[in-house]
């Protein structure tokens, strides 16, 4: 069975960033696969409207209502002072309809570098965009997912649709103008961003 793709975005100011990087290395990310996740990923972004981007997989939805997973954020003292900072913050799940090339191994999140596009758009296009998405050349993963139940707790706001593709350094493809020419007017709200990962340390440090 494919994992569901659990987006956590948060905009925090600078001063903030490192703290919660701290905690998110040394007290989240153990906690989250203590309670059954499958892939953890942080990402610093660029562009849209957040400056932290995480990426899990989760096995499916019924782990939400597992006491273990219930009762997390009751076991982290630190979690709470930090989550009060944010100035903004979205929780999505998407059933993940492509991941190419397959994945073989987890954890299967794993670039340096993502690019991400959200948008909106009918079912009835999904086909025509996977295949697009599947001829895209360049990325280490591409992931086409679409919004399916929402997290327990955290209802979202963002839009039907997001790509998701995984790079070894920073990506320059118009993947937004290539789902509008797919999609046309069909497809709306339509918002793109990049991100450079923090958690796990990059394969290739900076500098």
């Amino acid at each position: 069975m494919t994992p569901l793709l659990y987006t956590a975005e948060l905009d925090l100011e600078e001063a903030d960033v490192d703290p919660f990087l701290q905690w998110y290395a040394f007290r989240h990310a153990p906690d989250v696969y203590e309670v059954g996740l499958l892939s953890c990923t942080c990402y610093r972004v660029f562009g849209g409207d957040m400056n932290l981007f995480d990426l899990y997989e989760v096995p499916d939805w019924s782990l939400f209502e597992t006491p273990r997973y219930q009762g997390m954020r009751g076991r982290d003292p630190y979690m709470g002072p930090l989550m009060e900072k944010r100035r903004n913050k979205a929780h999505t799940l998407y059933d993940q309809r492509l991941i190419t090339p397959p994945v073989t191994a987890l954890p299967s999140l794993g670039g340096d570098w993502i690019s991400v596009v959200r948008f909106a758009a009918p079912a009835d296009l999904d086909s025509d965009l996977m295949a697009a998405m599947a001829g895209v050349a360049g990325p280490a993963r591409i992931r086409y997912a679409t919004r399916g139940k929402d997290h327990p707790r955290n209802p979202t706001f963002r839009p039907r649709c997001l790509l998701v593709t995984e790079w070894a350094s920073q990506p320059d493809a118009d993947l937004a103008g290539l789902v509008r020419r797919v999609g046309g007017a069909a497809v709306s709200g339509l918002d793109a961003f990049t991100g450079h990962r923090v958690y796990p340390w990059p394969d290739t440090p900076a500098g």
